[in-house]
């Protein structure tokens, strides 16, 4: 008898890692993903014009140099951090190496097998997230963390990036906080059909006031939130993991590509009470860009 495959649950969709521990910093993979061939019939890229006023670039690098909104004066907590954003440079960097690794490299995990992926992450990953990264991969739920795509689906181009830092406190406690939305053009190389898959993140990290993590400005733990958009779950689970986009010619795909489009891609920003909240719906499973599978 074939075993029965799981089902793919609204939790599938959704993540959360809450970790404690020190700080660490990794070199990124700067991998150029570059566009693929395309024939000329396939559709525009659903990316290549997006408002600029709500996407802030396209590289790893674009969301480090953003700048951090909130004025370290009006919160107590930064009082002894004081107000430059230099300071923030070592969080600020860890988590974008983080990001590079597992979001914005999809070429190069997907010559990676499942053992390899969790490698490549983890050596580009804050210490305090190794032991719950793990715990991730043995639960099946990789894909929240490593954007890789199954067969025959290939990204078009770079990504587009809508992001933003920004300080707060929680407890007494500072915290840096990176919200938004990662999207990317996808194909299906043997349909052509052309799509979005969109992961949207919340990282809330508690800042060292006394550098026991390193340098003060260091995290010494942090939260992220994860949801994705454009799925299909069918997929996902026949491909133990990896991606699938919803792009076949159905009403549920298309209908999962629209509402991608209407409530992800037109409005990409995560709002900073939402990012510190746990308990936000902001990052909560959407059935109406998804689909789910028995």
């Amino acid at each position: 008898m074939t075993p029965r495959r799981p089902r793919v649950r609204r939790r599938d969709l959704t993540g959360l890692l809450a970790l404690s521990g020190t700080a660490l910093l990794a070199s990124g993979c700067n991998r150029d993903p570059g566009p693929v061939p395309t024939s000329s019939d396939i559709p525009r890229d659903p990316l290549a014009q997006l408002d600029e006023v709500r996407w802030d670039g396209r590289t790893a690098q674009d969301v480090l140099a953003l700048p951090i909104t909130d004025s370290a004066d009006e919160l107590n907590a930064w009082a002894d951090l004081g107000t430059d954003d230099a300071t923030l440079d070592p969080t600020r960097q860890a988590l974008v190496t983080f990001l590079e690794a597992s979001y914005l490299s999809p070429r190069v995990l997907s010559d990676l097998d499942a053992a390899e992926t969790f490698t490549h992450v983890d050596a580009s990953t804050p210490g305090y997230w190794h032991d719950l990264l793990q715990t991730a991969w043995d639960d099946g739920d990789r894909h929240l963390y490593a954007f890789a795509l199954a067969e025959p689906f290939a990204t078009v181009g770079r990504p587009a990036l809508a992001m933003d830092w920004f300080r707060a406190e929680r407890d007494s406690v500072p915290v840096l906080q990176l919200g938004g939305t990662i999207a990317w053009s996808v194909v299906d190389t043997q349909t052509h059909a052309v799509g979005v898959i969109a992961y949207q993140l919340g990282i809330v990290a508690d800042i060292d006031l006394r550098g026991e993590a390193g340098d003060a400005g260091s995290a010494t733990s942090a939260s992220i939130r994860v949801s994705i958009h454009g799925l299909d779950g069918c997929g996902l689970r026949d491909a133990d993991g990896l991606v699938a986009p919803a792009l076949t010619d159905t009403a549920e795909h298309r209908a999962a590509q629209q509402a991608t489009m209407d409530s992800v891609i037109a409005s990409p920003r995560i709002r900073p009470e939402d990012v510190l909240d746990l308990e936000s719906a902001a990052f909560s499973a959407n059935d109406a860009t998804n689909i789910l599978c028995d």
